[in-house]
This record gives C-alpha cells, structure tokens and sequence, in this order.
C-alpha cells in the first residue's frame, strides 16, 4: 500500500470510524498501532514515568521523613532553648540577687570598717587615759609611800615621846580631853583609869554649861577606823559589872559614850554620827560632839 493509498484512507471518514472502533474494541490491534506509531522511547516512556513516579514517591518519603525528623528536631531545639531561656532568666535573677547581696555585704563592711575605725579611736583614747591614770596612780604611790613613811616618822616620834615622858594614850587623851572640854564650857571635876577586860579606859565626871554632872567614857585608841571602837565603848557602857563600878565610884548618872584617837581614818566620823559617840582626835580636838540627854 503506497502513501498514498494511505493518506486517502485516513481521509475517508468511514475507514477512520471504522478505525477508532478496531482500536477500542481489539487490545492487541490497538497496541501493535501503538508500536507502530511510536518509537521505543516513547514505547518506553511509561515504565520511566513509573519509575520516575516510584523514585519521586520514596523521596517525596525521604524528604517526609527528613522533614518530620526535622520538626522533631526543631521541637527538641524549641524545647531546649526554651530551657536555655528559663536558665538563663534564673542566671539573670540570681545575677541580681547576688548584685543586691554584694551591696548588701558591701554595705556591712563599710559599717564594719567605720566601727573598727571607731574602736581603734577609742582603744587609743583609753589607751592613752590608761597611760595618764598609771602615771597618776605612780604619783598617787609615791605620795601613799611619802605619808606611809610620814606615819612612820610619826609612830617613832610617838614612841620617842612616850618613852621620854612616859606617855601612853590613855594619858594623853587625860591630858588632852580636860582641855578640849574646857573649850566648850564643859568642867571635868575627876577622871579615872579602869582597867577591863585587858583595856584601859578613861572615865571623866564632867559639869556641863548648865551645871549638870554627867559621866564621859572614853575609848582610847591610837588609830580610829571602822566600826569595831564605837562598838566597844557602847558594849562598854551597856555591861553590868562596869556599870555597877561606876556607882560604887560615885560616877553619876548618864553616862556618855565616846571615842579619843591619835589618828582618824576615812568613815569614823560617819559612823560616830551613825551610832550616837562622840568622836575626838588628839591633833583637832572635837570631831563629833557626843549626844547629850534632855536636862
């Protein structure tokens, strides 16, 4: 069959109705037309295209996959930054709270350093107040050593007098105390030495201005301090044996209780005062006048 017969078949519509109907009616008719028409690449083109369709599909799943792993990924990464945030908001608020500690502790120290500062200052200050009060507690020693050799000088002059005239200090507050009262209008009309209880006493029977008698009973003493001579002249004046030997004496009646010494401490006059005696010193005299009863 020449081309020509050909073309003028396929332009007859008959023959190309005919044709079609063959071609849907007869598979193996339509797929020999079908090697005829094309060539074995187009013959070939959809086991390629499946092919092709295959591969795209497992790495469209590739891809899928990758992308999911991906998402994954990125999830695990969100979910680690967001910790990395929440650490790093934590660092940030403990950052400042150890910024408001260090001012805090900055703050202290700056106390702390003014307070040594000040007690430097004052370990000074007392340190040189504890030097200037050693240097007048070594005056005040030296002082206390010159008066304590004073006394001294004065005891053995006491002595030398006593064994030169014989004076003990019941008889120098004998000679004294008639002058002493004299000074205040007072008469003593006779004394008496008593021992009692290994002490020598001196009793005076003494007219006072208004012309009243009384009795004085004096405790002799070289030095005066502290309650203990006061305590002994009013046992003294209190004991019935004694009083008794006031009356068989004829010493009248009250009987005045007080206290001579050659020296007089700190605290006796107060506690002459306190505990009623009179209280004289062989140097001035009257210290503490003594309680005298209503006439």
């Amino acid at each position: 069959m020449t081309p020509q017969t050909i073309e003028e078949l396929l332009q007859d519509p008959v023959f190309r109705l005919k044709f079609l109907e063959l071609l849907d009616r007869d598979p193996a008719f339509r797929e020999e037309v079908r090697r005829k028409l094309l060539t074995d690449e187009l013959l070939a083109l959809p086991e390629r295209v499946e092919r092709l369709r295959l591969e795209i599909h497992k790495e469209f799943e590739r891809v899928w996959k990758a992308i999911q792993e991906n998402n994954r990924q990125i999830a695990a990464l969100t979910e680690r930054m967001e910790r990395v945030e929440a650490q790093i908001a934590t660092l940030a608020q403990q950052v400042q709270e150890n910024s408001r500690q260090i001012a805090a502790l900055t703050e202290r120290m700056e106390r702390v350093e003014a307070q040594i500062a000040t007690l430097t200052q004052q370990v000074q200050e007392n340190s040189r107040q504890i030097a200037a009060l050693t240097e007048r507690m070594e005056r005040v020693e030296a002082q206390i050593a010159a008066l304590t050799e004073e006394v001294r000088d004065l005891r053995r002059t006491v002595g030398r007098m006593e064994e030169r005239w014989g004076l003990a200090h019941e008889n120098m507050a004998e000679d004294l105390m008639p002058r002493f009262l004299a000074s205040a209008g007072r008469q003593v009309r006779r004394s008496a030495m008593v021992q009692f209880d290994g002490e020598a006493d001196l009793v005076l029977e003494v007219e006072e201005a208004d012309g009243r008698r009384v009795t004085w009973v004096v405790e002799v003493k070289g030095r005066v301090w502290g309650p203990r001579p006061f305590e002994q002249v009013l046992e003294r004046i209190r004991d019935a044996v004694f009083r008794s030997w006031l009356q068989r004496e004829g010493f009248p009646e009250p009987v005045i209780p007080v206290v001579f010494g050659l020296a007089i401490y700190a605290g006796a006059e107060a506690m002459a005062q306190k505990l009623g005696v009179g209280l004289y010193e062989a140097r001035r005299g009257e210290v503490v006048a003594p309680p005298l009863p209503e006439p």
